[in-house]
């Protein structure tokens, strides 16, 4: 056992230990230093590790929307269901610089089948080799097609959301903050998993898990690094860095899951709080004894399972 695993251990929730025992033989800690095309095969890698088998009933099928700078490729799922159903548009995780439609086909297909739940995942372009904003504006043109054209999608564009996880649950974030300050599309909800909203390292959660297992302070330091092109202290746009935006009112409903034992757990309290403040509704989960990427373990762990769970009961803000 490795001393942070010492660290940590009687704090992880059951099956989390042997889940980060298991991720750290495909994709460590010193990964990320590789370069971006070998960080992208061990992170895609390590995802598939861990994913099931798709639901029955499901619809799966790829697709590309237009973009600011090229095509964007995107993966629907479709649950069963008749006419209209409720939607998110979901951008993946992994520090802008990692993650693709594969790594995350496994959260997709699940939370369509659970939830009842359009699901339509977005392929953003990665850094470093694009860097903010092409992320964004290719995020933003791709949720702006697909509810300009939420029929042909099977999504009712009255109840469509939009999502993501870590580096995806930002872009999230940022393409609800561009949506309002633009008078639309109208959000029925924002989903943010484990959501990476600030630049703020020395917040407590920062220096709580600064070596914690699956994501280090130092981690996101980099990973901010490579997707600004800037040291975090100089990050000033909250189309970088959502908690700098000057005010939330008029944000859509939210439903936040953070984890314990994670780095950004503190920014995804300050946005639930900010939103509340600013008469927005707003959930807030904490998966006690949990790491950033939890998902992943929820085959071997039931607290991550319950966290899971709680994600999807949070898209019943879509169903109406």
């Amino acid at each position: 056992m490795t001393s942070v695993m010492e660290k940590y251990a009687g704090r992880l929730a059951p099956g989390i230990a042997e889940y980060l025992t298991r991720a750290e033989e495909l994709f460590s800690h010193d990964d990320v230093d590789l370069s971006a095309e070998d960080q992208r095969r061990a992170f895609t890698a390590l995802c598939k590790a861990f994913a099931g088998p798709h639901p029955e009933g499901l619809s799966v099928n790829d697709e590309a929307v237009p973009g600011p700078h090229g095509d964007v490729a995107i993966r629907v799922y479709r649950p069963a269901g008749e006419g209209g159903l409720p939607g998110l548009v979901y951008y993946h995780g992994g520090g802008w610089v990692v993650g693709d439609l594969d790594s995350h086909d496994d959260h997709c297909a699940w939370m369509a089948a659970t939830s009842g739940v359009v699901i339509v995942s977005v392929d953003y372009p990665l850094s470093p080799e694009n860097i903010h904003p092409v992320p964004v504006e290719a995020s933003d043109a791709a949720f702006r097609h697909i509810a300009a054209n939420a029929g042909d999608y099977g999504i009712d564009p009255a109840r469509l959301g939009i999502g993501g996880d870590s580096a995806g649950a930002n872009i999230a974030a940022v393409v609800a903050l561009k949506a309002r300050d633009a008078g639309g599309p109208a959000i029925a909800l924002q989903l943010l998993i484990y959501p990476a909203l600030g630049c703020d390292l020395s917040l407590p959660s920062y220096a709580e898990n600064a070596d914690a297992p699956a994501l280090t302070t130092s981690d996101m330091a980099k990973y901010l690094r490579l997707y600004t092109g800037k040291e975090p202290h100089e990050i000033t746009d909250p189309h970088v860095a959502p908690l700098l935006a000057a005010d939330l009112a008029d944000m859509p409903p939210a439903m936040i899951a953070a984890c314990e034992l994670d780095p950004l757990r503190d920014e995804a309290a300050a946005w639930h709080e900010r939103l509340v403040e600013a008469g927005v509704s707003s959930r807030y989960y904490l998966g006690e004894g949990l790491v950033h990427g939890c998902m992943r373990a929820r085959r071997m762990s039931p607290t991550a399972m319950r966290f899971f769970e709680a994600v999807n009961e949070g898209l019943s803000g879509l169903r109406g």
